[in-house]
């Protein structure tokens, strides 16, 4: 997941998206359109190891994620409303279903399922040569200090701070799993003037009894934070957002 430090660098994350995206990884194209039911196919069927190009078209009047869920290495893509993004995606070769989620942030999710089997040729033989690069170590951002600090606590399906509100500025959000068996997290959004969210940053998949922090450059305005862990997500029975699992917070 992406970290923003700032609002400003959103847009410029949509374009490098884009940019990115468009590129894929080559091989079969798969559709998938996203309107205001959800996002179709549910489900689609890949051989293990084969290089997929997700076709992603946008026919809502909402802006769309796209991401990989539950071990699926899929980046997040920012699908504007009326666009299109190609993603590039690689079925891993051990064969295991792959799952993606494509959603409106506070809104409507499906999970659509890469069922493999078998083996492509583009898939690395047993026991060949074959490696993968080592991922070259990333210099962390440099941060301020921050100017608040924020105490978030996630339940069985509720968020609750131990601040409503603070001042504009760096702020770092300390985000503690409160549940017993399930996996939540905390995603920061911003109120738009039109009703709608968007997604500044989130700590994902925090197990319970366990925690996360996330710090960010807030300019004033309305904000809401939440999880937006779907139906069937992480083993999830249900939508955690549409039980209740946001609180409104403001930055002034």
């Amino acid at each position: 997941m992406i970290k923003w430090n700032s609002l400003a660098a959103l847009a410029g994350f949509v374009a490098l998206t884009a940019a990115c995206a468009s590129s894929g990884a080559g091989g079969r194209k798969i559709a998938i359109t996203q309107s205001t039911g959800g996002c179709t196919p549910a489900s689609v069927s890949v051989t293990a190891g084969e290089k997929l190009q997700l076709v992603v078209k946008n026919e809502s009047k909402s802006d769309y994620e796209v991401e990989g869920i539950d071990g699926t290495k899929m980046e997040e893509t920012i699908v504007p409303a009326g666009r299109t993004r190609n993603v590039g995606f690689t079925v891993p070769a051990n064969g295991a279903a792959q799952h993606v989620k494509c959603y409106v942030p506070a809104g409507v999710a499906t999970i659509i399922e890469f069922a493999s089997s078998g083996a492509s040729a583009d898939a690395a033989p047993t026991g060949s040569a074959a490696t993968t690069q080592p991922t070259a170590p990333q210099t962390p951002a440099t941060l301020r200090q921050p100017d608040a600090t924020v105490a978030a606590t996630l339940a069985d399906y509720t968020v609750t701070t131990d601040k409503t509100s603070v001042k504009a500025g760096v702020i770092r959000f300390i985000a503690t799993n409160a549940s017993d068996d399930q996996q939540h997290e905390l995603a920061v959004m911003r109120k738009n003037p039109d009703g709608t969210l968007g997604m500044i940053d989130e700590v994902e998949a925090i197990e319970p009894a366990h925690g996360g922090t996330l710090t960010l450059d807030l300019q004033p305005g309305g904000y809401v934070l939440a999880c937006f862990i779907a139906k069937g997500e992480s083993g999830s029975p249900v939508d955690h957002y549409q039980q209740g699992m946001h609180t409104d917070f403001a930055v002034k």
